[in-house]
């Protein structure tokens, strides 16, 4: 019988040894590639998550800057229409003040008057100020006819500001009796439903007796039965609390997010709260700014001359009706800039602004409104601390209707809640989120955060545990193939077969090895992961006393605006020895 040659049989073998190490080699190389892999994964899906939230905040800050710019933009084409629309008016205003002082100095010859107020008249036939300014020059040269008719065609124009305009003029030049007369005759003619914007220099002459002891008294009692009347309807007395209410909405503060963090991203009632705290905020912003107010002096100015033209020139310079338009889109524009392009909020100054822009209101909201917008309405300090003392009582029904709107929604209790991918740690071991509320005590939430995590890493452990099972199909084909070794090749085939089991064993013993390794991993950072977990919870816990101290320091400024109220001066305009 033929010897068997094998020689190439064995070398068949080695190979086959070879090549399953080489595999085996490469398993482990794949696992701790796949660990690796998984790893950067988790990482890169944190940092993913991270770069989104960046982006967001990119976003929308690159919509509120666009929202300035385009605010900025448009704000600039309204006043540059608004100049060449209404630009004239402005020469006619300058002038008719002007021409007042030209008169007392005697510097300016009445034909120059004449000339610059018929050239006036023409370039403004619309405007009840020029032909007012017509009839000072004819005044001023004893032109009986051209001055009455100039006043009639004023009158015409625009009845009331023409009335006070020369009750002012007169009283300017001390004519008190016609002067009273024209006062009278403004008083007579008004609805005190509908008052113009203009009434708010007769609330500033009023406030500093610039039109003499008679003329004041007769303003204060007219103003008395307006307000008796008009207060007897409540709808005119819960308005007046509701333009207070709108002005401390707009006085509420912004809560940065940054000063809370972790309750901005693991507590979903958040910003709920955080609009309770800007809401509650109001009430400090607010004693700051009308304890400014209170404390700011308002003396005598120097003269009643003095007094006159300043309520003239604010007089002429008020906004017509047909201006209003435009002045009310500018209002808005400008309550963009100044809010950083917070469209809503704008919204909200904006509307509270262009309330005092309306062409008439009743006299009770005229004065609330130089109470709340002095600036709009175009008088002084003292004018409304005035206005504020008369309607304290409606500022101190908003302040207790501001709060109930607000302590109406409060809570007292947020939600904790840690998302199943709030950790690296906790994606890489499935952790399947959890939640607690700030009522729960520390001790009960600590240990059910801790038996969550006892749960998961439990559940990750026996994942990643090597079980006996692994090593079956290894077996089977080491023993298919010393079967086949064995039945084909005999004596070599032991050998194939002994490599077989070796292989198999080798693989069986590295995949142990990997296994218990992972699992090792995962105990050593089940204490971590749980620590990274608490220590959130504790930081949202933190945050939420911080927030709940200012909120509580916040809502107790209602004492404190409600005292300022309380200590307000009625006749603030009087303080100085009016």
């Amino acid at each position: 019988m033929n010897a068997i040659n094998v020689v190439p049989i064995v070398n068949a073998v080695d190979r086959v040894q070879r090549q399953v190490n080489e595999l085996t080699v490469q398993v482990g190389r794949v696992d701790a590639n796949v660990g690796r892999v998984s790893v950067d994964v988790q990482t890169t899906r944190a940092e993913l998550q991270a770069l989104t939230a960046e982006f967001r905040q990119f976003v929308h800050q690159a919509g509120l800057t666009a929202n300035v710019q385009r605010s900025e933009t448009a704000l600039g084409n309204v006043e540059a229409a608004l100049d060449r629309e209404y630009g004239h008016y402005k020469v006619v205003r300058r002038t008719s003040v002007g021409t007042l002082q030209a008169f007392d100095i005697g510097n300016v010859s009445n034909d120059t008057v004449q000339q610059i107020s018929e050239e006036l008249m023409i370039q403004t036939p619309r405007y009840w100020l020029a032909p007012a300014l017509v009839a000072l020059a004819a005044w001023s040269r004893d032109d009986r006819e051209l001055a009455d008719k100039s006043v009639q065609t004023a009158f015409t124009r625009d009845r009331a500001k023409t009335s006070l305009f020369f009750a002012l003029v007169l009283r300017r030049q001390g004519r008190l009796d016609a002067s009273s007369r024209w006062l009278r005759a403004y008083l007579s003619a008004q609805d005190p439903r509908a008052l113009g914007r203009e009434f708010a220099v007769v609330f500033e002459a009023a406030a500093h007796d610039a039109f003499g002891t008679h003329g004041c008294a007769a303003v204060e009692q007219q103003l008395a039965e307006w307000n008796e009347l008009l207060r007897s309807d409540p709808a005119v007395v819960d308005a007046q609390a509701q333009i207070w209410v709108d002005e401390l909405t707009t006085l509420r503060g912004s809560v940065d997010d940054s000063v809370y963090p972790v309750l901005l991203r693991h507590s979903p009632g958040w910003p709920h709260y955080k609009a309770l705290l800007e809401s509650a905020s109001a009430f400090g912003f607010a004693v700051e700014k009308y304890r400014r107010i209170a404390d700011t002096d308002t003396p005598l100015v120097q003269s009643v001359q003095d007094q006159l033209d300043d309520l003239l020139e604010q007089l002429v310079t008020e906004y017509d009706d047909e201006e209003l338009p435009f002045q009310r889109e500018v209002a808005y524009h400008r309550a963009v800039i100044e809010t950083g392009g917070d469209t809503g909020r704008a919204r909200l100054v904006a509307d509270s602004t262009t309330r005092a822009l309306d062409e008439k209101m009743d006299a009770v909201s005229l004065q609330t409104q130089i109470g709340v917008h002095p600036d709009e309405m175009g008088v002084s300090v003292g004018a409304q601390k005035l206005a504020i003392g008369a309607g304290r009582d409606d500022l101190r029904t908003a302040v207790g209707d501001y709060a109930n709107a607000y302590r109406s929604r409060f809570i007292d209790v947020l939600e904790i809640v840690l998302a199943p991918d709030h950790s690296q740690l906790a994606v890489a071991m499935g952790f399947p989120g959890w939640k607690t509320d700030t009522a729960t005590t520390q001790e009960l939430s600590e240990v059910s955060l801790a038996e969550t995590w006892h749960r998961a890493c439990a559940g990750h452990i026996e994942a990643i545990r090597f079980r006996p099972a692994t090593a079956v199909w290894p077996v089977l084909l080491a023993c298919v193939v010393a079967w086949f070794g064995v039945a084909v090749f005999d004596v070599a085939g032991g050998l194939l077969a002994l490599a077989a089991f070796g292989g198999a064993a080798w693989w069986v013993v590295r995949k142990k090895r990997v296994a218990d390794e992972r699992v090792r991993h995962a105990e050593a950072a089940r204490g971590q992961a749980l620590q990274y977990s608490i220590d959130i919870y504790r930081a949202a816990i933190a945050e939420f006393v911080d927030a709940r101290l200012a909120y509580q320091e916040a809502d107790a400024g209602e004492r404190d605006i409600l005292e300022l109220i309380g200590g307000w001066p009625i006749a603030a305009g009087r303080e100085k020895g009016h």
